[in-house]
């Protein structure tokens, strides 16, 4: 779970990535669901997709391994921005994102703040596995 806070005028963007980066099982399963506690713009950093990037695969795995974080492969894809979709979105809506979904927030560049809350959920059967190194 986690608490998202883009405050007005400095909140910081976060960059492209897909959540099975860093929650995956084998096979995938992660779906995260992504609830807007404020209404989310592009003036005060919404989320941004790249239509059809979970059809891709995952593109980057994170292991941690003694307490050491590592990423294969080490540097992070650049993508063309202009190529993704703003996810605006009301107070109270709620976006599903699978897990490959390639998204990013950029920063808050209105007077107004930006809160949301996520949570991620991976199977938890048998069949599905959490790998050793998974954060």
């Amino acid at each position: 779970m986690m608490y998202h806070v883009q405050q007005p005028n400095i909140g910081g963007e976060v960059v492209p990535h897909q959540d099975s980066t860093f929650l995956y099982t084998d096979p995938l399963s992660v779906v995260g669901f992504w609830i807007a506690l404020e209404d989310s713009t592009k003036e005060n950093g919404c989320l941004w997709s790249l239509p059809g990037s979970h059809k891709a695969g995952v593109r980057r795995k994170m292991t941690v391994k003694d307490g050491k974080t590592t990423f294969d492969p080490p540097a992070a894809e650049q993508f063309d921005l202009d190529t993704f979709t703003p996810l605006e979105m009301k107070a109270g809506s709620m976006v599903i994102l699978h897990g490959n979904n390639i998204h990013y927030s950029k920063e808050n560049t209105s007077p107004k703040s930006r809160h949301a809350y996520s949570v991620h959920y991976v199977e938890g059967t048998d069949e599905c596995t959490w790998p050793e190194g998974n954060w």
